[in-house]
């Protein structure tokens, strides 16, 4: 399966080869009709301006066809004929450098290798260029057209082009595999927060919900069967249910907190307009609102609150201020799950803010805020994406460079010795002309830009490229002999590749332009002025391709890292909701055979709340939602943090409780730690007056042992990893749960 890197290059490589052919057959074919003069002119006419409707015609239908095999078939057998028929369009001229024929042939086979698998384009090139060497023996037998040179430049023109196309999309693979990797490292990553963040705003649900009910009840506020019990009963059970909102649903705030403050005794004063969120901050801020107005209850010690929505420009605000006793909110502990977690955490770790200003005597004013807009993290894609198009194309062209060097220039310089006043310019230049493209190469391997030590090297290509020239008999300039006067413009490709393509373009042209200054300067060269544009053209378009395709891949790998993003968004979306959906079935499994029963009793009427049996249920079970709650912090002893937890509901319900604590412990599993302080639960939920904990610990065992007038407790049992023991004195009760590292 491609990625999306790959998926982005092909179509876009394909439309701009065809691009590519369309401007540069167009000119070089309209710059001949213009110029020079062919055997048959009218039948020249028709041929070159079929050929550009075609083509014109083939760039527009190719990417948008189902068949593109037939396009290609009918393109390929009009581009036998266009080299079959060139008795009638190119005249023999060994001034010319080239004809435009062979620059349509060249161009098109080089543009091919984005259209068609690799045999089909071996099978092609061996088709068209046998045609073309056939087609110049028709119209000059024995000339100068018929070039066993250039057949063998274009086979390996078109092999050079294979191999460009082979390495760009070579990097295109390996950005995709790089960025798979890194967005499986993401989603995890992101699965992880989204479980943490899931887990803790279920715990904060249920201590704004299930639990205080369930405390309320232990506590013995309520005295029998009441119907607004029953309704919150039914409310707690939908979030032990786990039940979530749709994410990219939008809602109403003022009509959620309508709702929140409807379940309470107080008297609202509203303030604001109502604002549209989406529905998950919409419920953030509802069920914070919902906390802040339960303590006002508990605490405040008054029956007004004024609620204010703001909407400012990249948040909307809500907040909760009374005029009751106030607090100082630096001196609540931190293990009380209110204040510091059901509201501040819950709101930072949703990306919003929370704030409780207060002081004695002054109320408290709670305030929240989400933000209306969130910034996507950007990530590295598109510069890795970026990076390997570079690499590939890079790699391309330094194979490319080099094949010239060795299998064209090489040759032509050691054939070409009389073209020449001495061989040590042509060799320095050769020589230098490797090394920059050696050098460049080892910068590549190393993955090391060459930053501002390209501009030196600038500078010796246009020196190697002039001493070559001047070492030229003025006769063979321009000329085949004259090997370097285009070749080293792929040095300047290599150096400025990753530039602006007017840099680029401006540089390249200069390189050229400062070749032809010295044979104007002479007065003499080995080509015409149509054969200096010919023979130019067909190699300065090609390098100015390789600048274009630069340009090209820069913007792709923009595109191809928002597409995998947005491809990855979807795949982390799917996962982490699939996972939550099992953690949610999990959670829910967990308080199945507790926490429900209790609920749908209550909320059924068929628990009577005034019943002993049902108050200490609840006692109970508010107690290990206490627990539950406590585990999700991060201390340096969970045990007795939990155990505070615990302490401190006992404490709600009426029974005041010493605690102390001797010795070390190791940091144990949440489940031994859970079978530790299970009895402790039990004992203190029934307690009558005063209650002793105690924890003791070596680095093999720990102990928690609880001394209270509670209900009869079983003298002996086994816990898994815990065993427990119980001693009676009179209605007292010693209890104590043992680990035992084994």
């Amino acid at each position: 399966m491609m990625g999306s890197a790959e998926r982005e290059l092909l179509p876009k490589g394909m439309r701009y080869a065809l691009g590519l052919r369309l401007v540069l057959v167009g000119t070089s074919s309209l710059w001949s009709l213009l110029f020079a003069v062919a055997p048959n002119q009218a039948i020249t006419t028709v041929i070159i301006l079929g050929l550009n409707l075609w083509n014109l015609w083939y760039a527009y239908a190719l990417p948008r066809s189902t068949r593109r095999h037939w396009l290609v078939a009918v393109d390929v057998v009009l581009l036998c004929g266009v080299v079959l028929t060139q008795f009638w369009t190119v005249t023999s001229d060994p001034r010319a450098g080239g004809t435009w024929v062979l620059i349509a042939m060249a161009i098109s086979l080089i543009t091919y290798p984005w259209l068609v698998r690799g045999w089909v384009l071996a099978a092609i090139t061996v088709l068209i260029v046998g045609l073309h060497y056939a087609g110049t023996w028709l119209a000059d037998p024995g000339g100068w057209l018929v070039s066993e040179a250039v057949v063998v430049w274009t086979v390996a023109e078109v092999a050079l082009s294979w191999g460009l196309y082979r390495f760009v999309r070579r990097s295109a693979r390996a950005a995709d595999r790089v960025v798979e990797r890194e967005e499986a490292l993401r989603r995890e990553a992101a699965v992880s927060a989204a479980r943490r963040a899931d887990e803790r705003e279920y715990l904060a649900a249920l201590h704004d919900t299930a639990s205080a009910t369930l405390l309320m009840v232990g506590a013995g506020v309520v005295q029998g069967r009441e119907s607004w019990l029953a309704e919150q009963a039914a409310r707690d059970l939908r979030e032990v249910s786990g039940s979530q909102v749709e994410p990219t649903a939008e809602t109403g705030l003022f009509e959620l907190l309508r709702e929140v403050a409807a379940d309470t005794p107080l008297q609202i004063s509203w303030a604001g307009e109502d604002v549209r969120l989406p529905a998950v901050d919409a419920v953030l801020l509802s069920r914070g609102v919902r906390e802040a107005l339960t303590n006002v209850v508990r605490h405040a010690d008054t029956d007004h609150v004024g609620i204010r929505v703001l909407q400012e420009e990249n948040a909307v605000t809500v907040e909760v201020e009374d005029t009751g006793k106030g607090f100082t909110p630096e001196q609540i502990p931190d293990h009380r799950y209110g204040v510091t977690r059901s509201l501040v955490e819950r709101m930072t770790r949703a990306g919003g803010s929370a704030e409780i200003i207060s002081s004695p005597g002054a109320g408290t004013t709670v305030r929240m805020a989400v933000p209306l807009r969130r910034e996507q993290p950007s990530g590295d894609d598109a510069k890795l994406i970026g990076t390997s198009f570079q690499r590939g194309l890079r790699w391309g062209v330094i194979v490319m460079s080099t094949a010239i060097l060795f299998g064209l220039d090489l040759p032509r310089l050691l054939s070409s010795q009389d073209a020449y006043y001495v061989m040590w310019p042509q060799y320095v230049t050769w020589f230098g002309l490797l090394a920059v493209t050696l050098v460049v190469a080892v910068a590549t391997w190393r993955d090391k830009p060459l930053g501002r030590w390209r501009w030196p090297l600038l500078v010796v290509v246009f020196g190697l490229s002039l001493l070559g020239a001047l070492s030229m008999r003025p006769e063979y300039l321009l000329g085949p002999a004259h090997w370097s006067e285009g070749d080293a413009g792929w040095q300047v490709v290599l150096l400025l590749m990753d530039s602006r393509v007017v840099v680029f373009a401006s540089v390249l042209v200069a390189q050229y332009l400062m070749t032809f200054g010295v044979a104007i300067f002479v007065g003499q060269s080995a080509l015409s002025v149509v054969g200096v544009v010919n023979a130019t053209w067909a190699v300065l378009t090609y390098q100015l391709a390789i600048a274009m395709i630069a340009a090209v891949l820069r913007g792709l790998a923009v595109r191809s890292a928002k597409v995998a993003r947005d491809e990855e968004q979807l795949r982390t979306a799917e996962a982490v909701a699939q996972q939550l959906h099992e953690d949610r079935k999990q959670r829910y499994a967990g308080l199945a055979d507790t926490t429900v029963p209790l609920l749908q009793g209550l909320a059924s009427g068929d628990l009577d709340p005034a019943e002993e049996t049902v108050r200490r249920g609840c006692a109970v079970e508010a107690a290990r939602m206490r627990r539950l709650f406590a585990e999700g912090s991060t201390v340096s002893d969970p045990l007795l943090h939990e155990l505070r937890a615990c302490i401190e509901t006992a404490e709600r319900l009426g029974v005041p409780v010493s605690f102390a604590e001797r010795g070390t412990r190791p940091t144990l599993p949440a489940q031994i730690r859970r079978r530790l302080t299970e009895p402790t639960i039990a004992a203190l939920a029934t307690a009558r007056g005063k209650a002793r904990v105690t924890v003791t610990g070596t680095d093999e065992t720990v102990t928690v042992s609880v001394l209270a007038a509670c209900e009869p407790f079983s003298s002996t049992s086994d816990m898994g990893d815990v065993s427990i023991s119980a001693m009676q004195n009179g209605d007292r009760w010693w209890i104590q749960a043992t680990w035992q590292l084994t």
